[in-house]
């Protein structure tokens, strides 16, 4: 089977069905405070132990994808699998 997902004038396509219904699934890096005792977390925003989801949506949303680690992409038609992508 072939790995590798194909770019043609910027679209990714399914090596295997020919699909255009590519997902990139990657790891992000999200700032996340713990207290050091409790291990409960603490907002970013308020600098409180409670977040509401709200503020993991916010802090989600803010996640940088720069200095990401690794990532794959995935057919939604055929299931297929890329290999695992490092930087």
């Amino acid at each position: 089977m072939n790995e590798t997902v194909i770019i043609r004038d910027g679209v990714y396509i399914c090596p295997v069905c020919g699909s255009k219904r590519i997902t990139e699934a990657m790891q992000a890096v999200i700032l996340k405070k713990c207290d050091a005792n409790t291990r409960t977390i603490i907002s970013t925003i308020t600098n409180k132990p409670y977040m509401s989801n709200r503020d993991k949506a916010f802090e989600y949303d803010c996640a940088s994808p720069s200095g990401v680690g690794c990532w794959f992409y995935v057919c939604r038609k055929c299931g297929w699998e890329s290999g695992l992508y490092v930087e």
